[in-house]
Formats: C-alpha cells, sequence, structure tokens
C-alpha cells in the first residue's frame, strides 16, 4: 500500500507538471511517450505479439499519433496515417510469414494506430480556451467513477457485475460510480463556471462514466483471455500505463465529442 501511494503521489506530479508546466511541444512529446509504451505493453509486454519488427512498427506509428492530432486540419490526413499503418503491418507480416499471426497484426494495428489516435485527443483538448481546465474532464471522469465504484461497491455491493471479467466489481459500484462521477463533473463545471448546460452536461457526465466503466472491463477482458496479471511495471505499485489509463481511452475522445455536441468546440 505505501508503495501505491507513493507513485501515486509521484504520478499525479508528474502529471501536473506536464499539462500546466510544459509548452504545447513538449506535452506532444510527453503524450507520444505515453502512446508508444501503451503500444509496447500490449503487443510485446502482454505476450500477444512476439515478433519485434511489429511492436517496433507499432511502437512507431503510437508515437507519431500525438503529432498527427495536433496538426490543424488533421482530420484530411487520419486517413492516410491509417492506410500507411496497415500496409506497414501487413508488410512486416509479408516477410516474416510463418512467424507472424493475423492476431499480432491486428493487435500492432489496434494498439500502434486506433488506440494512439484516441488517447492524443488530449493534445487537441489541452490546446483549445480554456484547455488547462477542460483537460481535466477526462480524467476526473475516470478517476471519479473509480473512486466510487470502489467505495460504494465495498460497503453495498452485493450483486457481481461481470464476475468473469472483474470479480470484484458490482452492479452497486457501477451505480456509485456514476453518481458520483455525474456530481463530481456538474460541480466541476460550476466551479469554473463552464459555459455549458447543467442538464446536457450531466447527461454526458453519465455517458462518460459509462464509457470509463467500459473501457476499465474491456481492457480486464485481454488479461483474462491473455493471462496478464499488469500490462507492465513502469509504474510500481500500480502496474503499467494501460493499468493506469486504460478508462482514459476511452474518456478522452469521448470528452472531445462531448465538447463538440455541448458547443465549447466549434
Amino acid at each position: 500500500m505505501r508503495t501505491r501511494i507513493i507513485t501515486a503521489v509521484v504520478a499525479i506530479a508528474v502529471f501536473l507538471a506536464v499539462v500546466y508546466f510544459l509548452p504545447s511541444a513538449c506535452f506532444a512529446v510527453a503524450v507520444s511517450v505515453v502512446c508508444s509504451v501503451a503500444a509496447f505493453e500490449l503487443t510485446c509486454k502482454s505476450g500477444i505479439v512476439t515478433l519485434t519488427p511489429m511492436t517496433a512498427v507499432s511502437c512507431v506509428f503510437a508515437a507519431a499519433a500525438p503529432f498527427l492530432v495536433s496538426v490543424s486540419g488533421f482530420e484530411k490526413y487520419v486517413l492516410v496515417y491509417l492506410f500507411a499503418a496497415v500496409v506497414a503491418f501487413f508488410a512486416v507480416w509479408l516477410f516474416n510469414y510463418g512467424k507472424a499471426t493475423l492476431v499480432m497484426v491486428l493487435t500492432s494495428f489496434f494498439a500502434g494506430a486506433i488506440l494512439p489516435i484516441m488517447f492524443s485527443f488530449i493534445v487537441r483538448i489541452r490546446a483549445l480556451d480554456n484547455g488547462g481546465v477542460l483537460i481535466l474532464l477526462p480524467f476526473l471522469a475516470a478517476w471519479m467513477t473509480d473512486t466510487g465504484a470502489y467505495f460504494t461497491g465495498v460497503f453495498l455491493g452485493k450483486h457481481k457485475l461481470c464476475e468473469k471479467i472483474s470479480p470484484k466489481k458490482t452492479v452497486e459500484g457501477a451505480i456509485g460510480g456514476i453518481i458520483t462521477c455525474v456530481i463530481s463533473l456538474v460541480a466541476f463545471a460550476y466551479f469554473f463556471k463552464l459555459p455549458v448546460n447543467y442538464i446536457s452536461f450531466g447527461v454526458g457526465a453519465l455517458v462518460l462514466s459509462l464509457l470509463a466503466q467500459a473501457g476499465d472491463l474491456s481492457f480486464s477482458i485481454i488479461k483474462r483471455e491473455y493471462n496478464i496479471k499488469d500490462y507492465g511495471n513502469i509504474m510500481p505499485g500500480h502496474g503499467g500505463v494501460l493499468d493506469r489509463f486504460d478508462s482514459t481511452m476511452f474518456t478522452v475522445p469521448a470528452t472531445y465529442i462531448l465538447l463538440m455536441i455541448i458547443g465549447i468546440i466549434v
């Protein structure tokens, strides 16, 4: 427990320093590192991809994603990026026929292109007016959902949610996580005077909470399928990058979509 607490404190300090003290270009570099490490964990550390060139290509594309998303009018380049990734992964498979499998190719593409693009929208959120506040939303949604679900589950949990995937999660915990997330995000919007309709924002917070839990469970499925305890050990007591950012892989792009729907992004 002591190790977990120390690691959490250090991680929060690093997070705040990266978000609020680094210039935009350096922030993109930091997100690039996170995406690349996550790609490495999901391919190599998990044992799903055993071919080194496949993992290397995955990490390269993952590292490039934040810079692509940060470019103005990036939408028109996404297809080129995804097409290049498909060609690259199939080329590696072609030259390593008999060593690689379709599962490796698809996992590498997912880890190296799809997930990084999704998570890299955090770069665009930070670049918005009032981005220093808005960037907290996807993380707050994930953290408050997790915290609310944990304590509600401990004190009130009786009915298992997905016992085969995550034995400790309960229906009561999931509901508690949603309520905690909605209250926290609406209070956050009120405190920082965000120009939102609180009812619409509350509905958006509910969706973010559901997606946070879906992200957590989705990466837990992979652990179950491949008998993985942790995706990595980069954070003592907490595991790897994916162990800590699994929920935000879903809440980051969802937050960007929410900000578009409620009119903050035009």
